[in-house]
């Protein structure tokens, strides 16, 4: 009871908004990921994407002194790219584990340059980065990617989308273009992603290479597993759970932490398997 006391008592508005603050930047590229998810590309390596625009973030606005604003559509351009990338490399080459093994394969390779690149860092980190990812940005940014998502999700490129992930072979026999539908779905969430990252740089100021493993991968896939793949709102609602849950039971150590993952999945694969908005969202 005194520790449950402890934990709750000292709870400021300052605090709450620093805890919503970092939902929001979670869930940025949580969205990222659902929009690959959506079109059957699953990555177990999307830290890695995160940390492609992190890295470029921190370099853009400390080694050139590029201006916030300015950073934040070039990182997410710079996502973009990467899952370009991704995509001719990865998603039209695999699908299903092979894809996830290679997303996987390849956020650990870009995890090791990190590592050894003097010019980043290394392995001590990249400091320095202007803390400037408060609660505003978060109002200027979020509101047009729900809006984008939205949008996406009732026109022709979310139905396109849906029938890949659904079962790719037909899909294409109905005459849609799987190639570049899965090219759009990659940059897209790549984008979104860039956003993302760009966002994390500058709310940590300091970034290191092991921060953008598979634990964090991991994290971000639950998340989008546990609302479920019929919606996006399904991603805000399962990165609420993901973000806030560990705190609100005051789990804190990294173990516990995935304890009480392990134990949300179990119960979520009994009782609602298709995510937790999936049929409100499939009405």
């Amino acid at each position: 009871m005194q520790g449950l006391t402890a934990h709750f008592g000292g709870i400021t508005w300052a605090f709450v908004l620093d805890l919503f603050t970092d939902y929001g930047l979670f869930l940025v590229s949580a969205l990222g990921l659902y929009v690959l998810m959506s079109a059957g590309q699953v990555s177990l390596g999307h830290a890695g994407m995160v940390g492609i625009a992190s890295y470029s973030a921190a370099v853009l606005a400390v080694k050139f002194h590029v201006p916030f604003w300015l950073s934040l559509p070039l990182t997410g351009c710079i996502g973009m790219v990467a899952g370009m990338v991704y995509c001719y490399l990865l998603g039209w080459r695999l699908s299903g584990f092979y894809l996830a093994i290679g997303t996987f394969a390849f956020g650990e390779m870009m995890i090791n340059i990190w590592l050894t690149s003097d010019y980043l860092g290394g392995a001590i980190g990249f400091s320095g980065i202007p803390l400037l990812a408060r609660w505003p940005v978060l109002l200027i940014v979020l509101p047009p990617i729900f809006y984008a998502l939205w949008r996406i999700e009732h026109s022709r490129i979310g139905l396109a989308f849906r029938a890949i992930r659904d079962n790719e072979t037909v899909a294409g026999s109905m005459g849609i273009n799987v190639a570049r539908t899965k090219l759009m779905a990659w940059m897209i969430g790549g984008f979104i992603t860039g956003l993302g990252g760009c966002l994390h740089a500058h709310r940590v100021t300091v970034i290191t290479p092991t921060e953008f493993g598979i634990y964090t991968s991991v994290t971000m896939l639950l998340a989008i597993l546990m609302g479920g793949l019929r919606t996006f709102w399904g991603t805000v609602l399962g990165a609420a759970v993901i973000y806030f849950g560990p705190w609100l039971t005051t789990t804190s150590e990294p173990r516990d932490r995935l304890m009480f993952y392990a134990a949300l999945i179990v119960i979520l694969m009994i009782l609602r398997p298709q995510g937790l908005l999936a049929s409100r969202a499939a009405r």
